[in-house]
């Protein structure tokens, strides 16, 4: 019988429901890892675990990899070691390399976290994406800007689900911006190219490297207004008809892109943008589930 670990930081709403679609599987034997007690948890998943460690500190590597090895004295040999979260991807390969267990290794989740070394991947496999710079100065700042013009996208290089990602309209915002975090060599900013256009999620599973499965999103409007304006009722729209030929152009491309990555076994999340003249521009991509209620929405379309 197969050993799975899940490791989830803080039992927030979204997270409880993969964990408890992971403690409802078949013949596996589940491990939990967690800083929030497993008291907190519903019944229906605490019955489910067949071990669980508490740790002061879930997102780093070295005591993941104890906790790990100890639930393994419990349960068995660990065959996978899963997390939902976009900050854990890196921690979590990097114990998989510790301990010699299957799956997405630490090159490439540093691909998928990396934002300026995703953008260098994807530009290098010829995958179309916004141009963009990793400033370490001002003047790099400056050059791209020239290159550009107004308005820019700046966002941290390892941001998550849009968190400190900011669209910058003029000189002013942008000082504001730079005066609050100066790009230096150990902390540099990422600048990308504000590209217009219609944007959409293209969420695939890919096993071994092959795709074996995928689903589109429409965003109306786009995530970043939503976040300028909390006023916004989003909407998603998420269409059955993922093999109609308006989409062959995205499929290459996200299959391309992913290879480049190097995504292996893993679901991941990739946003995009159709310009006005329809032509392809990749944003960015996470080796995790889409977020919000993505994965609810996905479920019902497909049933």
């Amino acid at each position: 019988m197969p050993a799975v670990v899940f490791v989830a930081p803080f039992f927030l709403e979204t997270t409880l429901r993969f964990l408890q679609s992971a403690a409802e599987l078949p013949g596996v034997r589940l491990g939990l890892i967690s800083q929030d007690p497993v008291s907190r948890l519903p019944e229906s998943v605490r019955s489910g675990l067949a071990a669980a460690e508490v740790l002061p500190d879930a997102l780093d590597p070295d005591r993941i990899a104890g906790a790990v090895q100890r639930i393994a004295g419990s349960i068995g040999p660990i065959h996978r070691l899963l997390g939902a979260l976009e900050q854990l991807q890196v921690p979590l390969a990097q114990v998989r390399e510790t301990l010699d267990i299957d799956g997405m290794k630490t090159r490439a989740a540093r691909n998928f976290r990396d934002k300026a070394l995703m953008k260098e991947t994807l530009q290098a496999a010829g995958v179309p994406c916004a141009r963009h710079v990793l400033a370490t100065g001002r003047e790099q700042v400056g050059e791209f800007l020239e290159r550009t013009g107004f308005p820019v996208v700046v966002k941290p290089i390892d941001g998550a689900g849009g968190k400190d990602t900011h669209r910058v309209e003029d000189p002013a915002a942008l000082e504001a911006i730079l005066a609050a975090s100066e790009p230096t060599r150990e902390r540099p900013l990422m600048l990308e190219e504000f590209v217009k256009g219609q944007e959409h999620s293209f969420d695939c599973v890919s096993i071994r490297g092959r795709q074996v499965w995928h689903s589109l999103s429409h965003y109306y409007p786009g995530p970043l207004e939503v976040l300028e304006n909390p006023w916004i009722q989003w909407c998603v729209m998420i269409p059955r008809e993922v093999d109609h030929p308006r989409y062959d152009d995205i499929r290459q491309v996200a299959v391309r892109a992913l290879d480049a990555l190097g995504v292996g076994t893993a679901l991941s999340h990739m946003e995009w943008f159709r310009r006005a003249d329809g032509s392809i521009a990749v944003s960015e991509v996470g080796a995790r589930p889409p977020g919000a209620q993505f994965t609810t929405l996905i479920s019902y379309a497909n049933e």
